[in-house]
């Protein structure tokens, strides 16, 4: 590992810590891991840069408190070349949900990379337990039978949703269950699908727990319209 890249690590460990909503440092590492999986098979990718975006990719999140020139202002300060610090820039500035959806439109594998990396973290066993996590951290109820999803929100309606008045069990059909179909690369969808089958295998436990069948139906509707 690089001298910038354990300098990045550092820094994002700083950054998150304390953080008890699912962006904590051990969000980080995971994303490293799957990251690293997916570069064996992308030899032609800038590592580097990959692992770098990696560890900064949620410094300037809204939810850390960022002023959102962390990662910026982080490279300046140690000395990357301009090129570089733009490369990583660039790679961190146009992942997540929020900004490029469930069909991204990357000019750069390394953007597909990190992103692919970070999605995984969000689905699966992990994606469960880090929406019960975010949702305990912002009082967001778990469940409420009355309320189903928005349907078709764009990223924009997805980030500025009140999630004051959602709860966490929509998270799954808001973003969690098209993941899947966001992904980029070979690595990325063979572990994605794995794991979308877990949500489905839990919603469908959580809802026979809970008597809702209406919501058993509204899960057979969403899975045929995104399949």
């Amino acid at each position: 590992m690089s001298g910038i890249v354990e300098k990045a690590l550092l820094f994002a460990k700083e950054c998150h810590a304390g953080d008890n909503s699912g962006h904590d440092f051990e969000h980080i590492l995971r994303v490293m891991a799957n990251a690293e999986k997916i570069l064996a098979e992308e030899p032609l990718a800038d590592a580097e840069a990959v692992r770098v975006a990696v560890a900064l990719h949620d410094v300037d999140d809204y939810k850390l408190g960022s002023d959102g020139a962390r990662a910026r202002s982080f490279l300046s300060e140690i000395g990357v070349q301009e090129d570089f610090a733009k490369k990583v820039l660039d790679i961190v500035s146009s992942i997540g949900f929020s900004k490029s959806g469930s069909h991204p439109n990357f000019q750069m594998i390394e953007q597909a990379i990190v992103s692919d990396a970070d999605k995984l973290d969000a689905v699966g066993a992990i994606g469960v337990c880090r929406t019960v996590m975010y949702s305990a951290a912002t009082k967001r109820p778990l469940f409420n039978e009355q309320i189903f999803p928005d349907e078709n929100l764009t990223p924009e309606q997805y980030q500025n949703k009140n999630r004051a008045t959602n709860h966490a069990i929509n998270h799954f059909f808001d973003k969690l269950l098209k993941l899947k179909g966001a992904m980029q690369t070979k690595v990325g969808k063979m572990e994605a699908e794995k794991r979308h089958l877990f949500m489905i295998a839990f919603l469908r436990e959580f809802f026979d727990e809970v008597r809702a069948d209406e919501w058993q139906e509204y899960l057979d509707k969403f899975l045929k319209q995104t399949a």
